[in-house]
């Protein structure tokens, strides 16, 4: 799903319209169909619900139910709406400066923004949220640091996945 902000909404500053059939905006589709197709499996093996995350893509700035969402934050999931927020000029980042280009690289950002949808769903963001105010700043960086290892682990699970249904 491509979003735009409502007609009724004023675009954040910043903020570039993302065609629908926009190449990068077809493949995260894709990717995310994919996270989707793998994450409602392996849910349902481990007897779990399994609700697919939203995806907005964009350029420059949009708005979210966790505040302005930028460029300068990367690609972010928020819990506040189980979305999944793409600035697709990440993307462009990645292949010209960060020297990451290629198709795994950008499909596992999104797997791994999706990682952060699945902890969700099995509510580790919860508990480690619930930690906040409990435990020091040093306790709560080395926890997020872990949740942004286990979501890099989790996008691993859907690439091994995908690799075994492409054959």
């Amino acid at each position: 799903v491509v979003s735009a902000p409502a007609p009724q909404q004023r675009a954040p500053s910043g903020q570039q319209q993302v065609q629908a059939n926009d190449p990068a905006a077809v493949f995260v589709r894709k990717v995310l169909g994919s996270t989707e197709d793998i994450w409602r499996a392996q849910m349902r093996a481990a007897g779990k619900p399994y609700r697919d995350p939203k995806l907005v893509v964009f350029r420059g700035a949009t708005r979210t139910a966790c505040g302005l969402g930028q460029s300068a934050m990367g690609p972010f999931y928020c819990p506040g709406d189980e979305t999944v927020y793409l600035d697709l000029n990440f993307f462009d980042t990645m292949q010209r400066r960060l020297n990451s280009p290629g198709d795994f690289a950008a499909a596992y950002v999104v797997a791994h923004e999706v990682g952060h949808h699945v902890q969700q769903q099995l509510g580790i963001t919860q508990q480690v949220d619930s930690m906040r105010g409990r435990t020091s700043e040093t306790q709560m960086n080395a926890l997020s640091v872990r949740v942004e290892l286990m979501a890099d682990c989790l996008a691993g699970v859907w690439a091994n996945n995908a690799q075994k249904t492409a054959g």
